[in-house]
Order: structure tokens, then C-alpha cells, then sequence
């Protein structure tokens, strides 16, 4: 880390109601000398919500550069911050899912954002339906319960954020419940873990000046594919090269990775 941090001394505003800034302080702190601070009027389920009963109606991308921006014009700072989360079944639906959390930094100032993510897989438990207090024993022990927190639909009725294995056992008294995963991140440890992770990255790369405008914040922006297959030399899905960029002066590189040809089992034409 060399030359001073373009974010010293400054307030970094995240657009939050789950305590995502907690996660976010000390990458901040020691990459670029800058505080966090959480939205407080912010209604960032207004955008959406995991369990549904508030659907998405934007991309991930533009519900977190909303979140930014309105957190940073209600504490008053330049900087903001939000995340948004997604997941999606892996391998047709069976064992782990893919969790891609993105995050996007707002300076206004600069009029620019910074858009991160990364992508992993995650052990999260598929909704269940339980009738009794045993197979709702079952499942909270199955997803780590209570550190991580449950939901409970029940009469048409739902519940978020128990963490209480009293009110599940009150709840199946009544009858049938369909419990499942709380992934709201103050709520989802492995959710948090990811978060710290992508942390450091953003951090890092805000950290990195344009070569061309000196903008902080260049790094990867797009990725182009077409490895082709070491059987047919038909061009894969697989990614050949990174694309890194600025996001003030448009400047780009393009970093070649080191493959030369795809498995056979990628191809769509060895393997359709």
C-alpha cells in the first residue's frame, strides 16, 4: 500500500438496516483511513426482500447503487455504500447454492461509482415444511440455529428473525410450518463472512488508481470468454482474459489469463 488514501479522514455512508458496516469498518479503516457509518431512516427492504413478501422490481446492481446513494444524502457524506445479495441453485438444484454478493461504492463527488462482487458457494438450507417439534428440533440444528436465525410461515402468516426455539415449538403447537434460512446478513453468520471477504477486496481496489486519470477505484469491470476446447477448438464459455477498467475516464486493460485450451466437458458441442 503506498501514496495516501484518496478516502483519508472521511465518513463512508452504507445504506443499511442489518449491521453490514460492521463488516465493512476494519477493511476500511486500514486500507483507506475512512470511518463507516449506518443509514439510521433508511428502508432498504423497500427494494426487496429475501423471503419475498417485498419482490425486486430493479437489478442487484441498481438496487445497491439506490441504497448508496440515499445513504450517503441522508448522513450528509459523498461516499456511500450498499450491498445486495442473490442466490441460485447449483449443480441442477442438489447440495450447495451460489451466493453472489455485490457491492457498489458511491463518490459523488467524482460522480462515479465502483461496483464489486464475489461469488461462492453456500450451505443454505432449503425450506421445510415441519409438523411437529421434532422434525423443527431437526432443522434448526441442521442450519446452525440460533446464531443463524430462522423464518416461519404459518396460517398465512410469516415471521422473520426468530432466534427463539420457543416461539418455533409455540408455532408447530398450532399446526403445520414452513421454516427457512434468515439470510438477512445480521441474522446469517456464513452471509457475514462473505461480506468481510469482499471487504478487503473493495477496499483494496479503491486503493488503485486509474494509470490514465488517476481515479481511485480501477479493477476488474467485464470478462471475456471463448478458451477454446482442447477436443473440437470450438470457443467455450470459459473465461480467457479479465477486463480491468476506470470507472471516471472509460480507461481499459485487458489481462490475459494462463489457459490455452478448455476441458472437453465445458464444451457445448462435446458435450451438449
Amino acid at each position: 500500500m503506498s501514496g495516501a488514501s484518496p478516502y483519508a479522514g472521511m465518513t463512508v455512508a452504507v445504506g443499511t438496516m442489518h449491521g453490514k458496516d460492521a463488516a465493512f469498518a476494519p477493511a476500511f479503516a486500514r486500507w483507506l483511513d475512512a470511518g463507516v457509518r449506518p443509514s439510521a431512516d433508511l428502508d432498504t427492504d423497500a427494494l426487496g426482500t429475501f423471503t419475498r413478501d417485498v419482490p425486486r422490481a430493479i437489478s442487484p446492481e441498481d438496487a445497491a447503487i439506490t441504497k448508496a446513494r440515499a445513504a450517503s444524502s441522508e448522513l450528509g457524506t459523498p461516499l456511500g455504500l450498499a450491498t445486495e445479495a442473490s442466490y441460485a441453485p447449483a449443480f441442477g438444484g442438489f447440495g450447495p447454492v451460489v451466493h453472489e454478493e455485490l457491492a457498489v461504492f458511491v463518490d459523488v463527488n467524482r460522480g462515479i461509482h465502483v461496483t464489486h462482487g464475489v461469488r461462492t458457494f453456500a450451505d443454505v438450507a432449503p425450506a421445510r415444511t415441519v409438523t411437529d417439534e421434532g422434525e423443527a428440533g431437526q432443522y434448526l440444528e441442521r442450519i446452525g440455529f440460533p446464531h443463524q436465525a430462522v423464518v416461519a410461515r404459518s396460517e398465512g402468516a410469516l415471521r422473520k428473525g426468530i432466534q427463539d426455539a420457543a416461539v418455533v415449538r409455540d408455532l408447530v403447537r398450532r399446526g403445520p410450518v414452513v421454516l427457512e434460512p434468515d439470510l438477512r446478513a445480521h441474522l446469517n453468520p456464513e452471509r457475514r463472512r462473505t461480506l468481510r471477504r469482499l471487504s478487503w477486496m473493495l477496499a483494496a481496489r479503491l486503493r488503485t488508481p486509474c494509470s490514465v486519470c488517476g481515479c481511485p477505484g480501477f479493477g476488474l469491470v467485464d470478462a471475456e470468454r471463448g478458451v477454446p476446447c482442447a477436443a473440437c477448438g470450438e470457443p467455450t464459455a470459459q473465461v480467457c482474459a479479465e477486463v480491468h477498467g476506470c470507472a471516471a475516464c472509460g480507461e481499459r486493460e485487458v489481462h490475459a489469463r494462463a489457459v490455452s485450451v478448455a476441458d472437453p466437458a465445458t464444451c457445448r458441442w462435446c458435450n451438449p
